[in-house]
């Protein structure tokens, strides 16, 4: 009989069994786990910041221990509970000698690790003025494709709240047999979700693709990505529409980003087209032109 089993649970650590496995579905099971908990459940971080009394992320404050540019480093580890799509917006307004910390940050949304520092007014006349965007997004962002906000500082953005994810193999034994597997995963996050929802949420969303092909939903897609395929032939290499995403020489940021957009081979690539693709969250220009760079090795333009 299959079990599960939760060996130990904290508010940011899990350690999940699961047993007995078939030989192979253990490491099967236990990277899918790893890749969707890793880049797509959805988090809440600070997108974009401006400061008051700086105009620049290199600028040095009157009053404070810290530059602008070390703020913006604490700012950045700084997690969220958001309830919604966002974005919300946070302020911070300090004055006199003390320290600040992320507890100090007001606005619509409830700040997770309260207790991060954030920087220290050394002066009793210093004063600190600070306003930040919380997005909701998934994965990582660089801060080059985050889109422009006038007066803000965009930031590069990991929204995922999962930290790290492990896990390992082992045999297990049913009756007299022994050729079966144990499955162990650990789960670490920033406390914004518990490591138990977040396997419960990945486990769901592999469910849901995976219902793609037990309902029939697979023949379909294959049907209206005809035209991509073509297209794949008619520039002189048939079989390029079959490689996989994951197969090119793209960063992995990448790569989550048009998964999570169920683009998994070259046809889906092709059938999105460059304006659809260039509309995705997390694929910029500068990921549009790394995936042309890759078609190209392959005689195929993206339209």
């Amino acid at each position: 009989m299959f079990t599960t089993k939760i060996e130990e649970s904290t508010e940011s650590f899990g350690r999940f069994t699961y047993e007995p496995l078939h030989t192979s579905f253990a490491n099967s099971i236990g990277n899918g786990l790893r890749r969707t908990l890793l880049s797509a459940l959805p988090g809440a971080a600070i997108g974009y910041v401006k400061f008051q009394q700086a105009d620049h992320q290199f600028a040095a404050i009157k009053g404070v221990k810290e530059s602008a540019l070390e703020i913006i480093f604490n700012l950045k580890q700084v997690r969220f509970k958001a309830t919604g799509e966002g974005p919300f917006r946070v302020t911070l307004s300090a004055k006199g000698a003390k320290k600040i910390y992320a507890k100090d940050l007001t606005g619509d949304v409830e700040v997770a690790n309260g207790d991060m520092y954030i920087a220290q007014l050394t002066d009793d006349k210093a004063q600190l003025d600070i306003e930040a965007i919380v997005q909701v997004g998934y994965g990582y962002v660089p801060s080059e494709e985050q889109e422009k906000e006038t007066g803000y500082i965009s930031l590069d953005t990991a929204f995922s709240p999962v930290v790290r994810v492990n896990f390992k193999v082992e045999e297990a034994r049913v009756g007299r047999k022994s050729n079966y597997e144990r499955l162990i995963l650990d789960v670490w996050t920033d406390a914004t979700i518990s490591p138990e929802d977040a396997m419960k949420t990945a486990a769901v969303l592999l469910q849901n693709h995976f219902a793609m092909i037990t309902e029939g939903k697979q023949a379909q897609l294959e049907d209206s990505s005809a035209t991509a395929q073509a297209a794949v032939k008619e520039a002189g290499n048939p079989k390029a529409y079959e490689t996989i995403i994951d197969e090119l020489n793209l960063p992995s940021r990448v790569i989550n980003a048009l998964l999570r957009e169920n683009i998994e081979t070259v046809a889906d690539l092709l059938e999105r087209g460059r304006e659809e693709l260039t509309n995705l969250k997390g694929v910029g220009k500068k990921s549009i032109d790394l995936i042309e760079e890759e078609l190209k090795k392959m005689d195929v333009q993206l339209d």
